[in-house]
Formats: C-alpha cells, sequence, structure tokens
C-alpha cells in the first residue's frame, strides 16, 4: 500500500511538472494553415513600420485561419539568421499578447503589444511548420489605487471577474489572482501579467484557479490576461 501511494505521488509531481513546463492543450485555440497565395516581397510594409527594411527581413511563410481572421508571417532574420513571427488581426486584442504554440517541435510563444515574437532558430522546414493560436479570453486592467476595470471579455465570460490579493515583503511584493464567475466547466490554463509602463510580462500556470506573480519593483498600472 505504501508503496502505491508513493507511486500516485510520484505521477501526480510528474504531471505537474508537464503541466508547468509544457505548452498547454488551450480550449480557445485557432488551427492556422498555410496561406499559398504569393508572399510580399516587402514584408516591412504589412506590420513592421519603423522596423529595418526587407533587406533585414525575408519572409518564409505565411500561416492564416480558416475564417481568414489571423495571419501569421513567419520571417528570416538575415543578420541574426533567427526566426521571427508576427501576427495580425483586426482586433487588437487577439494579436496583443497572444499565445503562439508550434507544433514541430511543440514550442509556446507570446506574442508582445505590436503582435511579434522571436522565435529563434527552428531546424524544422518552413513547409513544415504548423501552428495554433490562443488569443486572451478575458482582460482586465488593476490600477495602482486597487480599482479593476475589464477591458475586453468574450461573450461567454461577460460575467466573469476576479480577486486579487496583494502582500508585501520589504520591497517585494506579491499579487494573487483568482477569476470569478468562469463559464462553467471553464479552466483557466494561463494568467499573463503585464506590467508598467515597460510592458514586462510575466506568465503563470494557474494552480486550482490561483495564479501568483511577483511583481516588479516598478509595476503601475497592471494588465492581466486570461487564457482558457
Amino acid at each position: 500500500m505504501d508503496k502505491m501511494m508513493k507511486n500516485l505521488r510520484k505521477q501526480k509531481i510528474l504531471e505537474l511538472c508537464a503541466g508547468l513546463t509544457g505548452p498547454p492543450d488551450f480550449k480557445n485555440s485557432i488551427r492556422l494553415f498555410h496561406h499559398y497565395s504569393q508572399v510580399s516581397p516587402f514584408p516591412h510594409l504589412v506590420g513592421f513600420t519603423g522596423l529595418p527594411s526587407y533587406e533585414v527581413y525575408a519572409e518564409k511563410l505565411a500561416l492564416i485561419s480558416a475564417d481568414n481572421g489571423y495571419l501569421l508571417r513567419i520571417l528570416h532574420d538575415n543578420l541574426n539568421d533567427t526566426l521571427e513571427a508576427h501576427l495580425l488581426h483586426a482586433e487588437e486584442q487577439k494579436y496583443q499578447y497572444a499565445f503562439l504554440v508550434l507544433d514541430e517541435p511543440r514550442r509556446e510563444f507570446l506574442t508582445d503589444a505590436h503582435g511579434r515574437v522571436k522565435l529563434g532558430k527552428i531546424k524544422a522546414e518552413s513547409s513544415s511548420i504548423s501552428a495554433s493560436v490562443c488569443s486572451p479570453s478575458a482582460i482586465f486592467r488593476l490600477n495602482p489605487g486597487g480599482t479593476i476595470h475589464p477591458v475586453y471579455v468574450e461573450e461567454n465570460f461577460r460575467n466573469c471577474n476576479i480577486q486579487v490579493e496583494l502582500f508585501r515583503s520589504g520591497a517585494q511584493a506579491t499579487l494573487k489572482v483568482k477569476p470569478l464567475n468562469l463559464p462553467e466547466g471553464t479552466e483557466i490554463k494561463r494568467m499573463v501579467l503585464v506590467a508598467g509602463d515597460e510592458e514586462e510580462t510575466l506568465i503563470a500556470v494557474p494552480q486550482k484557479g490561483l495564479a501568483i506573480f511577483e511583481l516588479p519593483a516598478t509595476a503601475g498600472t497592471l494588465g492581466i490576461y486570461l487564457y482558457e
């Protein structure tokens, strides 16, 4: 019996570690497909205003969602020999701080406020790259005074809210975030906190519906993003 309980605890620990380190199976995930129309010879003209010219970036491929709402452009940085991606959508809440999950090798990335993300070096051929994207289901703003304002919520999250608790120990501040009134059967797989003018991002894997963030020294107004 003791051996059985020990193996059970070990299995639970392994499952917890896998959940913390591996890309999640997002419920609100949108599959992207290869877009076979001719790519633009001037990738800096679409979504790259103010960045280096097309001599630096060469478009490798484009992926698009079935409803044509999302467009993911994967570019090759000729100076650093790395890949970058730019997620485009008509609504900024869909491309800002969205999770991009590549299938092979299975890796998870988070776009910035402009929909961009550095992919680094990927050994797979560009033609074999497949991906999905998960945009936030709800976004809240936490002001320094403690007031919470919903910025964006999807229809099924219209009754959702968050409860926050702030703890201080010297100069270190810890924020606990718990979603409230979630749709029945909904599990929040990731929470992202965007802090201050520098837009520093922190990612948490909620455990039993609770996420914990160690806040930076100059946090200011916080953006809290929920992903299912």
